[in-house]
């Protein structure tokens, strides 16, 4: 009789530790689900989109925490956190490395993953975004913001900005007499200052598939000789000079740069207002002003535990008014980067000549090609650029070897 009251009794209690065990796995559940956002940025931006985040997921049992990471610790954070397994759910990065980290299976398809979605954003994207964040048909991150290059002039010293290359050369040669000039703020012999005249020209760094370098091509070897003429014969510094500095002085009422430049010069020099304004860069050769398009993509990490949530936090972030938000917030803190949905546009709180310029300035960009191995090749560019400046080099032969370097480096 004992044996069998011990019995039930033990059957008893094992059954009270199951229902207390079940208890504890349904407090566990009810814990808020956390969901952590790195972005390569500044702190001031994570701050603002920390209390957008803290807004939006409020009443949906979510807490969530956005960080920030420096644009030079970014990529070896990445790549460190990748081969941990440590990552966060959504990511911010530079165009080009949702497709580099997509293909290491750390991003999210996102083409595959919500394909209706994806189609709706890509028709309000600027095009221009396309090939940097497009591989093969999968998208592993969606355009989160953009910079682009345009032309600044001082319209006290320059009554018209040069609307050709031909006008901008023989406008450099009436300054270069009044030993005044222009400079290139962003892009200084460097690939990104080659990139728009080679497109200007009607050339292009890689064929359509990304297969195979077309830097051998007579429209990319008719670029570099109009970019190299404009430090060897038009004398633009070869050294980087600050926009502030070189419109301030008057020395420089030209200048290429980038449309952060635009606060930057305001809030530098005041004493300028109403003397400087912005234009379209020159049109090379096929009548196209084309720029480059700079940025960040935003993506969700493969190893989320919350891809849903994550993706519809990046959706809210993409509508026109959290946009026209991060770019007000953006602004005062000088790291005004624009927009991506072109429907933000609309309402963007800018002066309407700036905003119409920038604007057509985008649509007529272009942003580094999403092909593996175009970050380890944009080197060879610079040699061969540097070379044909500073050794008179001959250009179709720097460009010759620069594709053959760069075919070596892609990878498929």
């Amino acid at each position: 009789m004992f044996w069998i009251l011990t019995f039930v009794l033990s059957v008893f209690l094992t059954g009270c530790g199951k229902q207390e065990s079940g208890s504890q796995k349904q407090q566990l559940s009810e814990k808020p689900k956390e969901l952590l956002m790195w972005l390569v940025g500044s702190e001031s931006q994570a701050k603002v989109i920390q209390g957008m985040g803290n807004e939006y997921f409020q009443d949906k049992g979510i807490s969530f925490r956005c960080e920030a990471i420096s644009w030079g610790d970014a990529h070896t954070k990445y790549l460190t956190s990748i081969a941990g397994g440590v990552i966060a759910d959504i990511g911010t990065m530079g165009l080009t490395w949702g497709t580099e980290f997509g293909l290491l299976g750390a991003m999210l398809d996102l083409a595959k993953e919500f394909p209706e979605d994806i189609k709706r954003i890509k028709d309000k994207t600027f095009l221009g975004l396309k090939d940097s964040v497009e591989y093969k048909g999968s998208i592993y991150g969606i355009p989160f913001d953009l910079s682009v290059e345009i032309m600044f002039y001082r319209n006290d010293i320059i009554a018209k900005p040069p609307a050709t290359w031909v006008e901008l050369a023989e406008m450099l040669k009436s300054l270069k007499a009044q030993d005044k000039g222009m400079i290139f703020d962003w892009g200084s012999m460097s690939w990104i200052g080659y990139a728009f005249y080679l497109w200007q020209a009607g050339g292009d760094f890689y064929n359509q598939e990304g297969t195979k370098t077309t830097l051998d091509s007579p429209e990319a070897a008719e670029a570099l000789k109009f970019f190299s003429s404009l430090y060897t014969e038009l004398k633009v510094p070869k050294t980087r000079i600050s926009l502030e500095q070189g419109m301030r002085t008057g020395d420089f009422p030209l200048a290429i740069s980038g449309n952060w430049k635009i606060d930057s010069l305001r809030l530098t020099a005041p004493e300028l207002a109403g003397k400087w304004s912005i234009a379209l860069l020159p049109a090379g050769p096929t009548g196209k002003h084309t720029a480059f398009l700079g940025g960040r993509v935003i993506g969700i990490f493969s190893k989320s535990k919350n891809k849903e949530e994550a993706w519809e936090f990046i959706k809210f972030l993409f509508e026109p008014r959290s946009q026209i938000r991060l770019y007000e917030a953006a602004r005062l803190a000088q790291d005004s980067y624009l927009p991506s949905n072109i429907l933000a546009w609309d309402k963007l709180p800018m002066e309407t000549e700036f905003k119409l310029i920038l604007k057509s300035q985008a649509l007529d960009a272009k942003g580094p090609p999403s092909v593996l191995g175009w970050d380890e090749s944009t080197r060879f560019i610079e040699e061969a650029i540097q070379r044909v400046v500073l050794q008179g080099a001959d250009v179709r032969e720097e460009l010759a070897r620069a594709a053959q370097e760069m075919d070596k480096d892609i990878r498929k």
